[in-house]
């Protein structure tokens, strides 16, 4: 009897460990494309006082990703959108899909340190953010003449009221 208690016990103790070496499955980000992601966060923003444009991003033109992201390739992205101002303003939104959601929050991090703010004309966002949710990363930049249309923590809760509360903020 003492030994089957004692195996038993062993076994109980090897299928614990083994449950605790396993790793959860990273999340799924929100649905849909990541325009029309960008799409449903302005949906739960409050409306914007300038006038904006949604394009997606040509991941084969890494002039393009460097321009928008800071990424030296799209190589960890299986699609991205843009929100921009029309007039040249310093405001950008960016939303991405990676490939494999375990690389989301180092994408995240680099577009956060990588991006140039300064890359219209006469014009620099001295505020940014990144945040992901699963395998959906979202970038916003701005300048804070904006703060009355948007800022960070504007954007920020719109994206976590898109991703279901759950998001990781960068920065």
């Amino acid at each position: 009897m003492k030994k089957q208690a004692s195996l038993l016990l062993i076994l109980v103790l090897l299928l614990s460990l083994a449950a605790c070496g396993e790793k959860a499955a990273p999340q799924k980000g929100p649905e849909g494309t990541p325009g029309e992601i960008i799409d449903k966060i302005y949906e739960n923003h409050q409306p914007l006082k300038l006038n904006v444009f949604t394009m997606d991003l040509d991941l084969t033109d890494p002039d393009a990703v460097a321009y928008n992201t800071g990424l030296e390739s799209g190589d960890k992205l299986s699609a991205a959108a843009v929100s921009e101002a029309m007039m040249g303003q310093a405001y950008s939104l960016v939303v991405a899909r990676v490939k494999d959601a375990a690389d989301a929050a180092q994408v995240a991090k680099d577009i956060y340190d990588k991006v140039n703010t300064a890359k219209w004309i006469c014009v620099e966002a001295d505020t940014k953010t990144a945040a992901y949710c699963g395998d959906v990363v979202m970038f916003f930049m701005a300048g804070s003449q904006f703060a009355e249309s948007a800022t960070t923590e504007t954007m920020l809760e719109a994206f976590k009221t898109v991703c279901g509360g759950n998001i990781t903020v960068i920065g």
